[in-house]
């Protein structure tokens, strides 16, 4: 992703040290939010470029964090701007708050659990630090709450050093709201920086992409992955299971822990054993699934088995278009190849498409989840 930087401290201990070195700071397990956690896993090159800039007094006054949803992407920004709050590190063209004193290098953006800085960022508090992100209840941020942005980056800092926002989610803005945010991207002050957590770029106006540096985020990698699964979800999972979390939240911390937190993993399975019987499905059983999939308050079954089909077909129309044999582990029961074998690439994207259209209109003209899990199941028999 970067190139060309060194002299990052956990890099060189490894991967396996630097898990060691923040388990001993005692963080609890299990799923902790953004600013609470000092436990960080994987995006070596994103940590370092952040450490080139702030080091080469090169800091950007905006950046966009993008990249999949729930890979570490919100735990960085508030590991930033930790750093910068403890540190008061300068922009390069900004006033020198060290005097004439060269600042020391900072050779890690790890701000431990007993420092004022972390107690203060986690606990809300600091009085330097704006955290926006959608209200409860809300999906997207509105305009008027991208317009508190701007006088609170305006402000004086408290400590003389930085003032940080950090905008979660900021793809959900509206174009109302991400013209409010223009207005300090366009006259920024000093010593004031704005990160944009970003889970789609392409929903971020070119205006706002031309005035920020972008960061983007690649998903976890199988080690990586494997370390947070264990942290926040333990080892009571089979190796079956864990394999089916890793093919279906891509990378994702955070996709993983829905799936298993609200009964996405046992509708996983479930679809997975009936499509193991294809093209014979065991009819009692998928009326089953369909019961389930309509059952009152259980409405993220329906999400979950939507999901899990659209995924299993997407992976088959990608193996079959590149010629590739070597599925990943959930998939590489011998009906899977069959199927790869049986249809032609131009039948499985049909198929793949059809299941798209069909699970999309059935959520948004609200049509009965039980009969759109039976009919999705025909469309797997029709060619």
């Amino acid at each position: 992703m970067f190139d060309d930087f060194q002299d990052m401290d956990e890099v060189e201990q490894g991967f396996a040290s630097s898990y060691e070195s923040d388990e001993a700071l005692g963080e609890p397990e299990g799923l902790v939010e953004p600013r609470h956690s000092n436990f960080f896993v994987g995006h070596e090159s994103a940590q370092e470029r952040l450490l080139s800039l702030i080091n080469s007094g090169a800091m950007p006054h905006a950046m966009i964090f993008s990249g999949t949803q729930g890979i570490g992407k919100s735990t960085l920004a508030f590991r930033l701007a930790r750093t910068l709050l403890k540190h008061g590190t300068p922009d390069s063209n900004q006033d020198n708050l060290f005097g004439d004193a060269a600042p020391a290098e900072i050779t890690s953006l790890s701000v431990l659990p007993d420092d004022p800085v972390f107690s203060k960022v986690a606990a809300g508090g600091h009085p330097d630090l704006l955290t926006i992100e959608p209200l409860e209840g809300k999906k997207s941020l509105d305009v008027n709450t991208a317009r508190k942005v701007a006088p609170f980056l305006r402000m004086t800092s408290a400590d003389g050093g930085w003032r940080v926002v950090i905008v979660d989610d900021a793809d959900t803005m509206n174009r109302n709201a991400q013209n409010a945010m223009l207005k300090i991207l366009e006259e920024p002050p000093k010593n004031a920086l704005l990160i944009l957590v970003c889970h789609r770029l392409g929903a971020m106006i070119p205006t706002i992409r031309s005035r920020c540096r972008v960061l983007h985020f690649d998903p976890l990698n199988e080690a990586e992955f494997e370390a947070m699964m264990t942290r926040q979800m333990g080892t009571a999972h089979s190796d079956e299971d864990k394999n089916i979390i890793k093919f279906l939240s891509e990378g994702s911390v955070r996709q993983a822990q829905k799936l298993t937190d609200d009964n996405g993993l046992d509708m996983a399975r479930k679809v997975l054993e009936q499509l193991n019987a294809w093209p014979r499905f065991n009819m009692v059983d998928i009326h089953h699934l369909a019961d389930m999939a309509g059952r009152a308050g259980k409405e993220t079954n329906f999400e979950h088995i939507e999901n899990t089909i659209n995924k299993i077909f997407e992976c088959l129309v990608f193996a079959k278009a590149r010629g590739i044999s070597n599925l990943p582990l959930p998939l590489q029961h011998e009906v899977f190849t069959t199927m790869l074998n049986h249809y032609s690439l131009e039948a499985m994207v049909e198929i793949c498409d059809k299941l798209k259209q069909h699970f999309m209109q059935s959520r948004f003209a609200n049509l009965d989840k039980r009969h759109a899990v039976l009919s999705a199941f025909n469309m797997m028999m029709e060619k």
